[in-house]
């Protein structure tokens, strides 16, 4: 994609941007609506940040932050818990928002040839990493707006889940072989990459992600109240918060609804489960007498996998480095989570931007996070 097109999808991030900010009011748009999740304000102040700390500092070498942007927007400068004191007001913040984002469209439309030519600007990486990086904020702005909604009352008119499903078994089968693993392009970010064979044992994973019926069958069952589906941990994590179903799940007159970006919803029979954390994953899988793939296995199946992209999918096993492995643009982009406590996940959500849903990508979270848009898809030893 020339820079023409790149531009052009930076600008509809922007527009996205604005659109989220203003979907809260003012209060709630500096609130914390949940521990792990920064306001929504702070996102926006963020991304707005970010962009000009590559374009402006990095990239034309301008003296162009304030040290009252490095101190409310650099996550390093103050915790979660402290953001919404210290930014300013929503109109504040979005006009001022809107006018550096214009000026970074109209830097990069008559970009000096010097600075077409600098290293971050080949083959666009630098355009491509910021819409990679607003992308991700836009998915994690629409779990902030859909924990708002999650502590709002439960609309008691709206039809529910009711029904529950046996776990369907419909398996694709992989024979053992050597499998192409990690990211073909420079969209790919630096945990993706290099690309490189890998040896995967015979296994089969199923077509589809587990449904709202099937993981109510795994709710009705008592499953949450049986130690034998949980390891250690989780069972741990599950008498300390006392979970009983997915985030943002709600049972109501008519029967389960889910809290979303729009608020609350009736949940659909079939569409893939989200809002279930590793530990809830895995004991589901348990449960279905399966296991959770490692990422290696999902990505081999992927262009053979059914309704991808609709929730992230938790895999069996954690972040880690590629043979090769090379961090970029710095050093501290992945490998402070090649810790052993960040599980990956694959596929994206239907909250995802584009950018973000491909094959290679890799999203990482510890075990115990269910804020975000995830569920699971069943896999099973040959």
């Amino acid at each position: 994609m020339n820079d023409c097109g790149l531009i052009g999808q930076l600008k509809e991030a922007h527009q996205t941007l604005q659109h989220l900010t203003s979907r809260l009011e003012d209060c709630d748009c500096r609130t914390q609506h949940h521990k792990d999740l920064s306001p929504l304000g702070w996102h926006y102040g963020h991304i707005v940040y970010i962009e000009n700390l590559w374009l402006r500092e990095r990239l034309a070498q301008q003296t162009y932050l304030s040290a009252d942007d490095h101190r409310l927007y650099d996550p390093r400068h103050t915790t979660k818990q402290q953001r919404g004191a210290t930014l300013p007001e929503q109109s504040v913040l979005l006009e001022q928002g809107a006018r550096r984002l214009a000026e970074n469209i109209a830097l990069l439309e008559d970009l000096p040839p010097t600075l077409k030519q600098h290293p971050l600007m080949k083959d666009n990486y630098l355009l491509k990493f910021l819409i990679q990086h607003h992308a991700q904020h836009i998915e994690t702005m629409r779990m902030v707006i859909t924990q708002y909604h999650c502590s709002q009352n439960t609309p008691q008119q709206r039809a529910g889940l009711s029904e529950a499903a046996a776990v369907k078994r419909v398996p694709l089968v992989f024979e053992q072989g050597a499998y192409r693993i990690g990211g073909t392009d420079n969209w790919s970010f630096d945990n993706e990459l290099p690309r490189h064979a890998t040896l995967v044992k015979s296994f089969a994973i199923n077509r589809l992600p587990v449904s709202n019926t099937e993981y109510l069958g795994f709710i009705e069952s008592g499953a949450y109240q049986q130690e034998h589906y949980w390891d250690t941990a989780a069972w741990d994590w599950l008498q300390a918060t006392q979970t009983r179903a997915p985030n943002g799940w709600r049972l109501n007159e008519s029967g389960w609804c889910q809290a979303t970006v729009d608020g609350y919803q009736a949940l659909r029979a079939d569409a893939p489960v989200h809002g279930v954390c590793h530990f809830e994953a895995q004991a589901f899988a348990r449960y279905a007498e399966a296991r959770l793939p490692h990422e290696y296995e999902w990505e081999a199946a992927y262009p053979q996998l059914q309704q991808r992209g609709l929730v992230w999918e938790w895999c069996c096993n954690t972040l880690h480095p590629y043979p090769g492995f090379q961090s970029f643009p710095y050093k501290e982009y992945s490998t402070p989570w090649f810790d052993k406590q960040h599980y990956i996940l694959r596929g994206g959500s239907r909250f995802s931007e584009p950018p973000c849903l491909r094959a290679s990508f890799r999203n990482f979270y510890q075990r115990e996070k269910r804020h975000i848009f995830a569920g699971l898809r069943l896999a099973y030893t040959e």
